[in-house]
Order: C-alpha cells, then sequence, then structure tokens
C-alpha cells in the first residue's frame, strides 16, 4: 500500500481512485463505501470482482498500517478476500478496516465487508504489511489526506480489464502494460492492479469458474513490464504466477482463486 505523495489527491492514490471506495477515519478503524457498478464486476456477470474487494482492503488497512511504519512507506506482504454471500451489482458496500497486531516487522489486519442497512459479513479479508526496507521509500501520509482525496472515487471509467489495458495472450495467459495510471508513488505497480490482472488470468481460463477467494503473496516489485498472470488449474483452486517479463521473468507475486 506504498501511497504517493503528489500535491493532487488523485496522484496519492492512482489506479484505486477508479474504484469508487471513499474513505473516513472512525476512531481506530478506517471505512471505506461505494456503490457496486457495472464496470467493478465480473464481466458478463452481475457479481463484484473479488480483486476489487481486495483492493478496496489494501485501502482500508494499508492506510492504517501505514501510520506504524513512517516515515518508512508501508507495503504489502500479502492479502487475500473470502466473500461468504454474493455481493451483486448495484450493492452499497462498506469495508471496515482495523489493525490485529503491530509487530516490529510485521503488521496484521482485517477488513470485513457488509451491506448498507446489515450487519452480515459478506466478505472478510486478511492481510500483513511491511516498512519498506529501501531506504528511500520515505513519505508522510495522513489518514486525513485520504479521506479528503474521497471526491476523486467517483468511480470507474471503464471496466477494470479495460483500466488494467489487459490482454489475453493465450486461454490461462494474460499480459498488460506497465502504464503510469497503475503505479504507486515509489514507481513500482500496485497491489491491487497486480491482483486484478492476476484475476483476469483466471477468468481467461476455458470454463472459467466464477471466484469467490482470492489471495495474493507480493514477492517482488514489478519494475519493467509487461505484467504477464499465468493460470493453472489444481483440482478446484487456480494457481497463478504474475511476472515481469521485461525483467527477465522475475516472480512478482503468486495468487490462489477458488470458485465454483
Amino acid at each position: 500500500m506504498a501511497q504517493n505523495q503528489g500535491s493532487d489527491p488523485r496522484d496519492r492514490i492512482g489506479f484505486t481512485s477508479e474504484l469508487g471506495c471513499s474513505v473516513e477515519p472512525h476512531g481506530d478503524t478506517l471505512v471505506g463505501r461505494g456503490k457496486i457498478v457495472t464496470e467493478l464486476c465480473l464481466p458478463g456477470r452481475d457479481l463484484v470482482r473479488p480483486s476489487v474487494l481486495l483492493t478496496w482492503a489494501d485501502i482500508v488497512t494499508g492506510s492504517l498500517a501505514n501510520q506504524h511504519t513512517q516515515p518508512q512507506v508501508c507495503m504489502t506482504a500479502d492479502l487475500s478476500v473470502r466473500m461468504t454471500s454474493p455481493v451483486s451489482l448495484g450493492s452499497e458496500l462498506i469495508a471496515t478496516g482495523r489493525l490485529l497486531k503491530i509487530g516490529r516487522t510485521l503488521i496484521f489486519t482485517e477488513a470485513t465487508f457488509t451491506i448498507a442497512g446489515s450487519e452480515e459479513v459478506v466478505a472478510e479479508s486478511l492481510g500483513t504489511f511491511i516498512a519498506s526496507p529501501r531506504p528511500q521509500d520515505l513519505g508522510i501520509a495522513r489518514i486525513d489526506d485520504l479521506a479528503k482525496a474521497g471526491p476523486w472515487m467517483t468511480g470507474p471509467s471503464a471496466p477494470v480489464s479495460e483500466l488494467l489495458q489487459s490482454y489475453t495472450v493465450a486461454p490461462g495467459i494474460v499480459e498488460a502494460p506497465r502504464t503510469q495510471r497503475i503505479l504507486n508513488w515509489a514507481e513500482t505497480v500496485q497491489g491491487g492492479a497486480i491482483s486484478a490482472i492476476a484475476e483476469d488470468a483466471l477468468l481467461s481460463l476455458v470454463d472459467a469458474p466464477t471466484p469467490n477467494e482470492l489471495e495474493v503473496r507480493y514477492l517482488s516489485a514489478i519494475r519493467v513490464g509487461p505484467i504477464r498472470a499465468t493460470a493453472r488449474r489444481m483440482g478446484s483452486w487456480v494457481r497463478i504466477e504474475v511476472t515481469d517479463v521485461g525483467n527477465n521473468n522475475r516472480l512478482a507475486a503468486i495468487a490462489m482463486a477458488g470458485g465454483k
């Protein structure tokens, strides 16, 4: 959850500003709210993409973790999301992020998702964050700054795959360029974009399942591109490798997804 330190709120948020999650602090938690629109749904289905929920979780939990790693920037080590109930088109979704444990090197987080007007949890996300080990990755970001960026979070201008400019190379293999739109302030690809590209690889499989679980382990930054995600079935699960093609195919992330 490295955050851009530009003067324009849109510069500080990047790709995530187009996913419609406005945030507001509530005590020790950070609450994100937004409406599920067609552009945030799985292609051809009226169900939200799990990668969208994972990215919302990155916003509301990573921003809290970032307050404890400063002046070092907070980096996402892993994130998962599991949906217990379908989140359909038109739902008013609420994501509540909280810190579970703050250790010397690791910060553990949780985000719970509910539909406005109901207390039933429809999805849960667990995450781990660390301070960037690179001495040059410094920056001060306040929760209030993120909340002020809310007016820019008016929803996507196109479906997620179009925002990423992802395209199918072959069934189970998807690539996307490393564009400025999906970079964080440290000039590396945002974790939410990586999760969505991995999800696109799953969706490109023949007879692709409808995903309702997604877990991503972030291993290294993508600094060159293009980004390639390769999905492989493993029984009822799908394993996805994400690599930085222009950097000797360096492994950047591994994702596991489940569905029906």
